[in-house]
């Protein structure tokens, strides 16, 4: 499957990219420990319905990498990535990028006075409409920077991970910027009554089976107000106790949430054995099915612990951090 033309530059972190003034730039570049201001401060200032893009150090981009042939002095339709460290996370992720970008051979082919005082040489040109810059909070996509092959290394300019990992960044830039959408909330029921409603139906559901032949002819018992950490004991006439935390959905998505006190009970050594997760999608239709998931001691190897349904869905375990919030 064929991608657009990529290159990616290596430039200092800074938020606009419109002027020192007010912004400035922070980054591992030898220059910045000497000097206030970057070169590439202005790369998403316009001049007349254009943007220019300082390459650090003036590196010169490979243009017959891009699709120039042998002496041509430009390439058109490029896309540039640019690319920072974020001097908080010290990850270095995509900040912007031109598209239809014109690339020069001559790394300062065009000069521009910034300032009074100021002139930079610019390789890069591109319609300022085809300019994007994420804002601060937006800039999600880490790029690879550990030592291995194919990672971005020492040099400001980098022309991606292959194939496959610029077609990922063309899909990202596409989405302008966007990550994947991914299931990773529980979906909430507004209406406190239907949740109530949900959440008893599937009490009702996880009862019924235990009691059941099939479900072992159990004696259930309710402990839900007891904050014990589950919702309901089944003793078996031989004696053995399960523990069984209900969670009912309204709709088929399985996704549900522990509170702090049950998952720690669900991973304790004393517990984990007996503790059942009974999940029951769409608990208020005519025939729920349940996912019943049970502690699996031989897949499951040292802190990685292993629950899984008799049909074999191994279930995935994302631990939450919170935290609580007050004027000191």
């Amino acid at each position: 499957m064929a991608t657009e033309t990529l290159v990616y530059i290596n430039h200092a972190w800074m938020t606009h990219y419109r002027g020192p003034q007010g912004d400035k730039a922070e980054g591992n570049f030898s220059f910045l420990k000497t000097n206030d201001i970057a070169y590439e401060s202005w790369n998403f200032e316009p001049i007349r319905r254009k943007v220019y893009g300082y390459v650090p150090r003036s590196a010169k981009i490979n243009i017959s990498r891009l699709g120039a042939k042998s002496g041509d002095a430009e390439v058109n339709g490029v896309t540039v990535v640019w690319i920072a460290r974020n001097p908080r996370t010290t990850k270095t992720v995509i900040v912007g990028w031109y598209r239809n970008a014109r690339i020069h051979k001559d790394a300062e082919h065009r000069r521009l006075k910034r300032s009074s005082d100021f002139e930079v040489g610019y390789q890069i040109e591109a319609p300022t409409a085809d300019a994007v810059l994420l804002p601060i909070d937006a800039r999600s996509y880490t790029i690879p920077t550990a030592k291995e092959p194919g990672n971005l290394g020492q040099s400001p300019v980098w022309y991606g991970k292959g194939e496959a990992f610029n077609r990922d960044v063309v899909e990202y830039i596409n989405r302008g910027g966007a990550p994947v959408k991914r299931p990773s909330k529980v979906p909430r029921q507004t209406d406190a009554e239907l949740r109530r409603k949900v959440e008893q139906a599937a009490i009702n559901h996880a009862i019924t089976y235990y009691e059941s032949d099939v479900g072992g002819s159990h004696r259930v018992e309710s402990v839900e107000k007891d904050g014990v950490g589950w919702d309901l004991e089944a003793f078996a006439e031989d004696g053995a106790n399960l523990k069984i935390e209900v969670k009912g959905l309204s709709g088929k998505d399985l996704v549900v949430e522990l509170t702090p006190n049950e998952y720690a009970k669900m991973l304790s050594p004393e517990h984990r054995a007996d503790y059942i997760i009974y999940v029951l999608p769409e608990a208020l239709s005519s025939e729920p099915v349940a996912y019943i998931f049970r502690y699996d001691a031989i897949l499951s190897k040292g802190k990685d612990l292993v629950w899984v349904s008799d049909e074999g869905q191994r279930l995935r375990i994302e631990p939450i951090i919170a935290a609580r919030l007050s004027i000191a």
